[in-house]
């Protein structure tokens, strides 16, 4: 069966494990809360610090606020209903986060699922939200440079997913047209429906969260990368 043309992947729970450094974190995290905060209800805890987390974000991607300050602002808003972090505590968080960069790994079947679509032909390229400082360092530690043939990073194309000027950016940058390529990322809004509204071939959502549920027509679910080239076959035989 024939894949596509090229292929562009999401960073961030795509071909890099942010789920699971973030998990270890948490840990870390929890504790540090417990002794400021001993009230804090951990299970409720998550749930708002995972639904400010996209809400926040959008802070960071239209330049209204930098990663310290949408990190400040993220924690303040899920420890809201308990009281309020101190310095410390928020000092100790900004510098857990931090750590996570220098840590940056792979999500298992990455590297292999690269070297596969680079032998076959495929051109493989990235789109990624966030800081150029920041989504690069990942990329260095990672040595993504030397695996993709080429990079977009929403700070240094001036448009954030899901605007289909990002996607556009991206594909220039990979010397491929809408119809040819197809998206691989874990946001369903921003990865999926953002590919899907700029004129991409097809979408690849990788289910991570375990949200269940039909994609919009011309995608694709799956719950993990390593069934990722099975549906870019199939999407890659598609009619356009």
């Amino acid at each position: 069966m024939a894949l596509p043309t090229a292929v562009v992947f999401d960073l961030d729970d795509t071909l890099h494990d942010a789920a699971g450094l973030e998990a270890e974190m948490w840990a870390e995290l929890c504790a540090a809360v417990g002794e400021e905060l001993p009230d804090v209800e951990l299970g409720a805890m998550r749930e708002r610090w995972l639904h400010a987390r996209d809400t926040l974000y959008a802070g960071v991607l239209d330049g209204s606020l930098d990663i310290e300050g949408y990190r400040r602002a993220h924690l303040a808003e899920t420890l809201a209903p308990w009281g309020t972090p101190s310095e410390a505590l928020t000092a100790r968080t900004l510098a857990l986060r931090h750590a996570q960069l220098e840590r940056a790994r792979f999500v298992d079947d990455a590297v292999e699922l690269l070297g596969r679509l680079r032998g076959e032909g495929v051109r493989t390229g990235l789109l990624t939200n966030g800081p150029s400082w920041m989504q690069r360092r990942k990329i260095e530690v990672l040595e993504l440079e030397r695996q993709l043939d080429a990079i977009a990073i929403s700070e240094e194309i001036g448009v954030a997913k899901p605007d289909p000027a990002a996607f556009a950016a991206a594909l220039e940058l990979l010397g491929a047209e809408p119809e040819e390529a197809v998206m691989v990322g874990d946001h369903i809004e921003w990865d999926v429906r953002g590919a899907l509204d700029a004129g991409l071939r097809g979408a690849v959502w990788i289910d991570v969260a375990g949200l269940g549920g039909e994609p919009p027509p011309g995608a694709l679910r799956v719950t993990r990368l390593a069934d990722v080239p099975a549906a870019l076959e199939r999407l890659g035989c598609s009619s356009a």
